[in-house]
C-alpha cells in the first residue's frame, strides 16, 4: 500500500492543507480562510469555531483532491504562526477567540513592561524581547484587561496546538514553539517561575501544557475528529514544530551558512546556529537537535500586499487571484526601479521599527499609477525583508547563498528583485506550502518514513530555480534601501511625542 503525509499549516492569512508522498511530491493542496474580526484598530482575532471547521474542511478537501484513501495516511504534521494565543476552557472549548500573531493590542503595554525593566530581568532566561502578540505579553494583557477569560482559561495554546487537541484530544507544545513564547527558559528548556513571577501572571504557570518531541508522535486522530476530518481513527499526529521552524526544514537549512527567508503573511528572515547569541530578537530551539534558530520577522509582507489589491486595485483587478498576480508582475516590470522615487513602508499590521508606525506611501504624488504604486509596494516587502537581514548580519555574519520561500516565490519578478536587494545567490524552494512541507517532514520522521532529518531531506526537499544579483540593480537596490531606511526614520520623528 503506498504512503501518503498530511501537512496542515494555520498561517496568519490562510490554512492550508497538503497531500505529499513520501518524496516530498505534493499531490493536493487545499486552502480555506477564516474571516478576521477586527473589533478595534490594532486587535485581530478568529472565531476558534470557525477556525477548527475550516482545518476539517481543509483536510477533507485535500485527500478529496489528492485521490487516497484514509488508510494511505501515514501520519500527520501540524504548524502554524508563532506566539498569538488560544484559550481553552477544561473541556476544550475556546474561551476567547484566537489572538492572530498580527495583533498589536498590546503595544502599550509591551514598551510599559519594557520600561520597567522586566524585559531587561527576564531576557537572560529567555533570550526573547518582547512584542506586542508574544504569548507572555498577551497572557499579562489578559491579566489586567480581561481577567474573567483568564479565569476560565484551563489550557493556554498555540494556534497549530489547538488544532493538535481538536485532532487527538491532548494538550501539548512542542520546544520550538515554548522557546519562543517568552515564558520558558531556554538553558533549562522548562516553564520558569520567575519569568512568570516578573510578568506578575504567576497563577497562568499552571494552565500551560506538557511539551512533546518534534519528531514524535503525539497523539492520535479520534473518533469524533476522524467523523468530522475523514481521516482515518488511530492516525498519528507528529509534535512538529510552528511556522519558522517549518519552513526552514522545509527549505533543507541543516548548516549555519545558510539564509533562510519565508515570506508569507510575515516576513521571517533566519538562520540556524550553535551558539545563543546575545542581545538577538528572537532566539529559540531549533528542529535540529544541539541547534538554535535567530530570528528576525515581522509582519510586513504579503499581507500588505493582498491588502493593496484589495483596497487599492479594488474593482480593477477583478477576482482571479493569479491573473491579478500576473498583472501586478507585468505593471511592476514596465517601470525600471530607477525611474521610481516612490516609497512604500509595509506596517499596515505592524512595525519593525516604532512600535506605532503604520505604513505610508512616500513621496507621492499626483504623477504616479498603480503601476508606480504597486512597485513600490514590491520593493518596500523586499526592503522589509533586508531591514531584518541587516540585523542578522550586524555583528559580522555572513551568509553564502539564501533560499526563499512563500507567496513571493510564485512571481518571478519578485524574487529576482528579492535576490538583487540581498546581494547574494538565491534559491528558490519548490515547495507552495512549505509550512505545510516542513510540518509534512516531521510526520515522516514521526512515522517511520526516515530515520531522521538528514535522510528526510535528502528525499523531500527540493528547490526549483536559482536566481543571481544583477550588478547593475544591486547598486540601484542600495540606493532605495538607503531611502527606505530614511523614510523609517522620518517615521520615528512623526510617531515620537
Amino acid at each position: 500500500m503506498k504512503q501518503y503525509l498530511l501537512g496542515i499549516d494555520n498561517g496568519g492569512t490562510v490554512i492550508k492543507c497538503a497531500v505529499y508522498d513520501l518524496s516530498g511530491r505534493e499531490l493536493a493542496v487545499k486552502t480555506e480562510r477564516v474571516p478576521l474580526i477586527e473589533p478595534y484598530p490594532g486587535w485581530v482575532e478568529r472565531d476558534l469555531d470557525l477556525v477548527w471547521e475550516a482545518n476539517a474542511q481543509a483536510i477533507r478537501g485535500a485527500i478529496e483532491k489528492a485521490g487516497i484513501t484514509q488508510a494511505e495516511i501515514l501520519a500527520i504534521g501540524l504548524t502554524g504562526y508563532g506566539n498569538g494565543v488560544c484559550l481553552v476552557d477544561k473541556n476544550g472549548r475556546p474561551v476567547y477567540n484566537a489572538v492572530v500573531s498580527s495583533d498589536n493590542r498590546a503595544s502599550a503595554l509591551c514598551q510599559r513592561l519594557v520600561d520597567a525593566g522586566v524585559q531587561e530581568a527576564i531576557y537572560p532566561l529567555t533570550c526573547q524581547e518582547f512584542w506586542p502578540a508574544q504569548t507572555a505579553i498577551l497572557l499579562k494583557w489578559f491579566d489586567e484587561q480581561m481577567p474573567d477569560v483568564l479565569a476560565r482559561t484551563d489550557r493556554v495554546l498555540s494556534i497549530k496546538d489547538f488544532v493538535r487537541m481538536k485532532l487527538t484530544g491532548r494538550c501539548c507544545y512542542e520546544l520550538t514553539e515554548t522557546t519562543c513564547n517568552g515564558l520558558m527558559n531556554i538553558h533549562t528548556q522548562a516553564f520558569d517561575p520567575s519569568i512568570f513571577a516578573s510578568l506578575g501572571i504567576s497563577g497562568c504557570m499552571e494552565k500551560m501544557p506538557a511539551y512533546t518531541g518534534i519528531t514524535d508522535i503525539s497523539g492520535r486522530v479520534t473518533g469524533n475528529a476522524a467523523a468530522e476530518t475523514g481521516l482515518a481513527a488511530g492516525t498519528p499526529v507528529a509534535g512538529s514544530c510552528y511556522d519558522v521552524n517549518a519552513c526552514a526544514l522545509a527549505s533543507g537549512i541543516l548548516d549555519e551558512d545558510t539564509l533562510c527567508m519565508i515570506a508569507g503573511s510575515w516576513t521571517i528572515n533566519e538562520y540556524l546556529t550553535r551558539t545563543l547569541v546575545e542581545h538577538a530578537n528572537s532566539i529559540a530551539k531549533s528542529y535540529l537537535n544541539g541547534y538554535y534558530i535567530l530570528e528576525e520577522s515581522s509582519p510586513t509582507s504579503t499581507n500588505n500586499f493582498e491588502w493593496f489589491i484589495d483596497h487599492i486595485l479594488a474593482g480593477k483587478a477583478g477576482s482571479d487571484r493569479s491573473v491579478i498576480y500576473r498583472n501586478c508582475d507585468r505593471m511592476v516590470g514596465e517601470i525600471s526601479p530607477e525611474e521610481s522615487d516612490l516609497i512604500f513602508v509595509p506596517y499596515l499590521f505592524a512595525s519593525a521599527t516604532h512600535p506605532d508606525a503604520k505604513g505610508a506611501f512616500l513621496n507621492l504624488s499626483s504623477f504616479h499609477d498603480e503601476r508606480y504604486l504597486t512597485r513600490a509596494v514590491y520593493e518596500g516587502i523586499a526592503f522589509s525583508s533586508m531591514l531584518h537581514v541587516k540585523r542578522l548580519m550586524k555583528d559580522g555574519k555572513t551568509f553564502s547563498a539564501a533560499k526563499l520561500s512563500g507567496g513571493i516565490t510564485k512571481s518571478g519578478v519578485w524574487s529576482q528583485m528579492v535576490c538583487d536587494v540581498l546581494r547574494m545567490p538565491l534559491e528558490i524552494s519548490s515547495a507552495s506550502e512549505p509550512g505545510a512541507l516542513g510540518a509534512a517532514i516531521c510526520a515522516a520522521i514521526a512515522g517511520g518514513a526516515y530515520d531522521g532529518y538528514e535522510t528526510a531531506v535528502a528525499n523531500m526537499v527540493h528547490m526549483k530555480q536559482a536566481y543571481l544579483p544583477n550588478e547593475r540593480k544591486e547598486e540601484i537596490y542600495q540606493r532605495k534601501f538607503g531611502r527606505y531606511e530614511k523614510a523609517l526614520k522620518a517615521l520615528d520623528v512623526f510617531y515620537s511625542e
